[in-house]
């Protein structure tokens, strides 16, 4: 098994939501991926970002946690993530977003037509459709 901490972004700018897509696969996930050792989670989604698409995330509230799990070359795995608030410096409009990575690529989805992109975790979709992101959390770390 598999335990995967991470940190994801929700960022929506008109009405759409910035998903990422592993090419070749169908399901999307947010923006962001795994904290190091000693990394601050918001630290490390700002980081993943950049490093994924060579643009600056302004990383805001702690807006939930978002659990899944899945099966990868017969390993069972579970991520726990921390999702922020986010928005891309200079982004105010769905544009095309180039992906860094090879093996990733990003696409503004309709935040009501989450389920044909197959955004997981899955108990994402009507948290982000219904507008039920709004709690204001908080991270005490000492890794800041």
């Amino acid at each position: 098994m598999g335990l995967h901490y991470s940190s994801r972004a929700l960022i929506e700018v008109q009405g759409k939501v910035l998903l990422v897509r592993r090419v070749g696969e169908a399901f999307t996930f947010l923006p962001g991926g795994h904290v190091d050792a000693g990394e601050a989670a918001v630290q490390a989604v700002a980081r993943e970002i950049r490093e994924e698409t060579g643009l600056t995330a302004e990383i805001g509230d702690l807006i939930g946690i978002a659990e899944n799990d899945w099966q990868e070359n017969g390993q069972h795995q579970t991520e726990i993530a921390l999702v922020f608030r986010g928005r891309l410096a200079g982004i105010d409009e769905p544009a095309d977003i180039v992906s860094k990575e090879p093996h990733i690529e990003f696409i503004w989805a309709d935040k009501l037509q989450l389920d044909a992109h197959q955004l997981h975790p899955v108990a994402l979709r009507d948290i982000i459709r219904d507008d039920t992101c709004d709690y204001l959390g908080f991270v005490a770390s000492d890794l800041v």
